[in-house]
């Protein structure tokens, strides 16, 4: 199988994702984009150079953008190639108004399970796939001492008000506490918290290690309201438990069928709840230690970025 690989890369993770693919067996050729909003960057000359039997996007908003142009899509029509992409959605868009650029996906795997079965029932041909992590990038990192309480790693929604950018208003409860921000741009939005800039895989490995408590902040930033109180899977769900550190996240059904409480720490989406179990935690370095070797060797067995290519790769070669 010939892929033809649209992407522009994420802090070293996605352009992975063509590695993953090779491994699985295909023949992958690359075509980096400049930006995501930049339309009529594929063009037919292209798609002709590369002669693929599938196109596999990073994210619709390449459709959605105009980056793969009409012409270009009635080309890949016209030919029969299969479009691919595994994907979240589109937070700036409501769900509805994503079916025509999903549609035009052949096969769409997606990491959110309630988007998923929405395109379903409109007879979009939709797979749930979570996100994963990669071995060489997040592997055991255990620090003897600890030296933050709670930290968490990540970007504010400055697309939001403060009052409606729950990162911000849930990390702003926990200012006396021994708590460490990693992500410049709290920095206009947190009082009395340390807030420090950071960069790369193992600056994030490194200080997982050091902390009692990683936190996870899951909540959207789609400001439209079928996002509203929505939480989503992010990277670091996957990558805290991958270097052997205790995650505390926010509960979710979803995350629940990964990660049972077993293995993680979870707390309601509320403020109140989120304190409750920072003190219940804090206090029990054993709990801490056992769950988080358990999600370690979960995390290892089943949910690194190559077992995920594995299965769509079941899907894939069933479909072309």
């Amino acid at each position: 199988m010939k892929i033809l690989y649209i992407y522009r890369d994420y802090k070293g993770r996605r352009k992975l994702y063509g590695k993953m693919m090779s491994q699985c067996g295909a023949k992958v050729s690359y075509i980096r984009i400049n930006e995501k909003k930049i339309p009529n960057q594929i063009k037919v000359k292209d798609i002709k150079a590369h002669n693929p039997d599938v196109i596999w996007i990073l994210t619709p908003f390449y459709i959605l953008y105009n980056v793969i142009p009409r012409e270009t899509l009635d080309y890949v029509r016209s030919r029969k190639i299969k479009i691919i992409s595994y994907t979240h959605v589109m937070p700036s868009v409501p769900y509805f108004q994503q079916l025509d650029v999903y549609g035009k996906i052949d096969i769409l795997f997606i990491h959110c399970k309630e988007a998923n079965i929405f395109f379903n029932k409109h007879k979009i041909n939709s797979f749930y796939v979570p996100l994963g992590f990669y071995p060489h990038q997040y592997f055991k990192t255990i620090s003897e001492k600890k030296k933050y309480d709670i930290t968490f790693m990540g970007s504010a929604f400055d697309n939001l008000p403060i009052s409606e950018d729950k990162r911000t208003v849930y990390l702003q409860s926990l200012k006396n506490y021994n708590i460490r921000v990693f992500g410049k741009k709290f920095k206009k939005r947190l009082k009395k918290i340390v807030v420090r800039g950071y960069r790369g895989h193992e600056v994030e490995r490194i200080t997982y290690g050091k902390t009692k408590i990683n936190l996870g902040l899951p909540f959207s930033l789609g400001n439209s309201k079928c996002y509203k109180n929505k939480t989503y899977l992010k990277n670091r769900f996957f990558e805290i438990p991958a270097t052997g550190n205790f995650l505390l996240t926010c509960k979710n059904p979803d995350f629940l069928e990964i990660f049972d409480e077993s293995a993680v720490g979870y707390y309601d989406n509320s403020v109140e709840s989120l304190k409750e179990n920072v003190n219940k935690y804090l206090k029990d370095k054993t709990l801490r230690e056992k769950m988080a070797e358990r999600a370690y060797k979960l995390v290892h067995a089943k949910h690194t970025y190559l077992h995920r290519f594995k299965a769509m790769f079941k899907i894939l070669n069933e479909a072309v």
